[in-house]
């Protein structure tokens, strides 16, 4: 009996072993589940922010990525909650061996479980809510902006705003314009003042973007140009060519700013937005209709710089950002048959900092040289911008109504509408056709692209023409003065301007008038917004300036009078005695034009005309000024390049100096070529005088005369100095 009283004890331990040991594995089991489930939670939450992606922006993704993730965590246990100790349940009323009992590791399951779902629950939003406004109390500034910049993200990919042409995918540092005949293109027709550089541009349009390019060159075994440099100085219209070489094109224009694609805070910024603008050029080309997009990169100096002159890690960056540019314009399949055409141009004024490997050919196909305006040229802008001013002075104000939607537009000319209300269309042209019974027909497709800039959504597709039914809101000005020579008296007056100062001395003369409640800009607002944009604006302001020195009035007149009566000097058309903020007390403009090649009785003359004003205050007066110190400086450097640069001395070309490669400076002379100069400098001076004492009394009348009025066109002073 005791031996089978033991075997049972032992029997009875060996269970209870077995028991435990199976309560300790199922619990190891459990946990690994648990922590399974937990892990699924977590990257559940984190994918699922990265799932934003497309609307919000990488960044933006990644940074409600990291705060779900960490809620997630905080929310999720790491470790199983300990269950109290439960009293030990009552068996159902009956008992015996039969009878139910929960066992510990049932309890653990079901906590855990219950735990995991109450991550789904509203706990967690309350503690996801939380955590994200501690974050704004810490950081309110940056809150707001990461709010701001989620929302104008969530607005650009919707189509609400920011970009011309809505296309998915396409990052914030590119900027898509329609290509084509739309309402917001420019055409060949806006692109005034450089006639050389669009018919060299045009010409290569041609070729790379005519529809049977790829044909007729396959059978002629060439490959059609396609990438252009444009190259010349600020404000000479490189960006507006861009515009409307991809008009012509009848491509999209995608416009990226180098500076911006190199800007960025880590490594390889550079390299992933080179790659990202390409990428999308190739997405928007294959969509549109001739598998063709135009890639512009303003101020190409800041990524195309030549490589190697800095050592540091930012050198290193920017040479890897050039590398892939390198790779992306000429790399290996870039010009497959089977790819979208991509069209680059680019425009910088640094050309002589680009590295070589990017403006060889084959990466750059042609260098196209964007120059300052001639003389017929800033005829042309100065014609182009006046006569736009003088458009929407006698253009009516018409508004109609589409799609519950109020257009406001002006009428210039009577063919062509720009959309000036509501603000989101304002700037977009279209022609149109008015009639008589206040109906106008437009293009159905620029309609539709108005209404949807306006609306802030994507334009549809649609053909034909619309009629609309308007309303006379302005009836436009009545009549304007007919000055037929303006255009060609502001072009003498202004050597060296480019497009953009034209369009802005037009622009200043206008908010002058506006300033004298005027209707429109006269001839005398452009002429003083000229002399403004070149000498500075008077130090005091109309009608508040002291009286005119009478040194200076002698002082000028001396330069007018010898103008008129100087063979090879054009004649004053301007002169002026009020002070002005670039410090010049006067001034006297001349129709100086573009002459390039001038003889040496031409130079001559006008150093005696520089001289002028010195001699009729010395004459006039007994003793010149400090006044005429530019004048002499003026006058020396050019008798100095008469006879060392020029070699129009007596003497001839004995007397040289040059500057070479290197920028050494070389002379021949020494001595004898500062004799010469100073011989050429007392000439000039003797000559200055006489002309003085033998136009005395004219000198005198006219100083009067600038004194009274501070400032005579070139009519009153003809009348003084030439009377009839």
């Amino acid at each position: 009996g005791f031996f089978a009283t033991n075997q049972a004890l032992k029997s009875c331990q060996k269970v209870r072993r077995s028991s435990k040991d199976s309560c300790r594995y199922s619990g190891r089991a459990q946990e690994a589940g648990t922590a399974r489930k937990r892990m699924r939670v977590l990257l559940t939450a984190f994918v699922s922010a990265l799932a934003f992606c497309p609307l919000l922006g990488i960044g933006h993704a990644l940074n409600l990525g990291v705060v779900l993730l960490a809620t997630a965590a905080g929310s999720t246990p790491l470790s199983p909650r300990k269950s109290r100790k439960a009293r030990a349940p009552k068996p159902p009323s009956g008992g015996g061996k039969n009878a139910s009992h929960t066992a510990p590791e049932e309890s653990f399951v079901a906590n855990t479980t219950a735990t995991t779902k109450r991550f789904t629950g509203p706990k967690t939003a309350a503690r996801l809510a939380l955590a994200l406004l501690q974050g704004c109390v810490l950081a309110p500034r940056s809150c707001a902006y990461t709010f701001r910049s989620v929302v104008s993200s969530v607005k650009k990919k919707l189509g609400r705003e920011g970009v011309i042409l809505n296309e998915e995918g396409v990052d914030d540092f590119i900027t898509v314009y329609g290509g084509g005949n739309g309402p917001d293109a420019t055409t060949w027709d806006d692109v005034v003042g450089a006639p050389a550089a669009v018919s060299e541009l045009r010409r290569i349009l041609r070729v790379a973007g005519a529809a049977d390019a790829s044909q007729k060159a396959r059978r002629a075994g060439a490959t059609p140009p396609r990438n252009v440099l444009l190259a010349g100085p600020p404000g000479t219209g490189k960006t507006l060519i861009a515009r409307a070489a991809a008009a012509q094109l009848d491509a999209p224009l995608l416009v990226a700013s180098a500076a911006e694609i190199v800007k960025g805070k880590y490594a390889g910024v550079g390299v992933e937005r080179v790659r990202t603008l390409f990428a999308a050029a190739r997405r928007v080309a294959a969509r549109s209709t001739g598998r063709l997009a135009v890639v512009f990169i303003d101020e190409l100096d800041s990524c195309g710089r030549v490589r190697g002159g800095d050592a540091s890690a930012v050198g290193a960056d920017h040479d890897n950002t050039l590398n892939q540019l390198l790779v992306e314009m000429d790399g290996f399949g870039v010009r497959d048959a089977s790819n979208p055409d991509v069209v680059v141009l680019a425009a910088t004024n640094r050309r002589d900092m680009l590295d070589p490997a990017l403006t060889r050919r084959g990466r750059f196909d042609r260098v196209v040289e964007m120059a300052a305006p001639d003389r017929d040229g800033r005829e042309a802008l100065f014609e182009h911008y006046v006569g736009k001013q003088r458009s929407a002075f006698l253009a009516r104000e018409i508004t109609f109504t589409k799609d519950s939607t109020e257009v406001s537009c002006q009428a210039l000319d009577n063919t062509t509408l720009r959309v000036f209300k509501p603000v989101k269309a304002a700037g977009l042209r279209t022609k149109a056709t008015l009639f008589t019974n206040n109906t106008a027909r437009l293009d159905a497709r620029d309609l539709e692209a108005i209404i949807a800039r306006a609306q802030g959504r994507r334009a549809q597709r649609k053909s034909g023409v619309e009629d609309v039914s308007f309303d006379v809101s302005y009836e436009g000005g009545s009549s304007i003065e007919n000055d037929t020579d303006l255009a060609s008296t502001l072009a003498d007056l202004s050597p060296g301007l480019v497009g953009a100062d034209v369009a802005a001395v037009v622009n200043d003369a206008a908010l002058a008038a506006l300033d004298k409640d005027q209707n429109y800009a006269t001839r005398d607002d452009y002429l003083r917004a000229l002399e403004d944009a070149i000498l500075g604006i008077p130090t005091h302001p109309d009608g508040a300036s002291p009286k005119p020195d009478h040194r200076i009035a002698v002082h000028e007149a001396g330069h007018a009078v010898s103008s008129f009566f100087l063979e090879h000097v054009d004649e004053a058309t301007r002169a002026s005695v009020r002070p002005r903020s670039g410090g010049s007390l006067g001034v006297t403009m001349f129709g100086a034009g573009d002459a390039n090649n001038l003889r040496r009785a031409e130079l001559r003359d006008r150093v005696v005309m520089m001289l002028s004003g010195k001699a009729a205050e010395a004459h006039l007066l007994g003793d010149a000024s400090t006044g005429a110190a530019d004048d002499v400086r003026r006058a020396a450097v050019l008798a100095e390049a008469i006879v060392k640069t020029y070699g129009l001395s007596q003497d001839g070309a004995v007397f040289t100096s040059w500057i070479d490669e290197y920028g050494k400076r070389h002379a021949i002379g020494g001595e004898e070529a500062d004799q010469a100069v100073r011989a050429e400098l007392a000439e000039a001076e003797a000559r200055a005088l006489q002309l003085v004492k033998d136009h005395e009394s004219i000198i005198r009348a006219l100083a009067d005369a600038l004194v009274e009025h501070e400032t005579l066109d070139a009519a009153a002073l003809r009348a003084v100095i030439v009377p009839v």
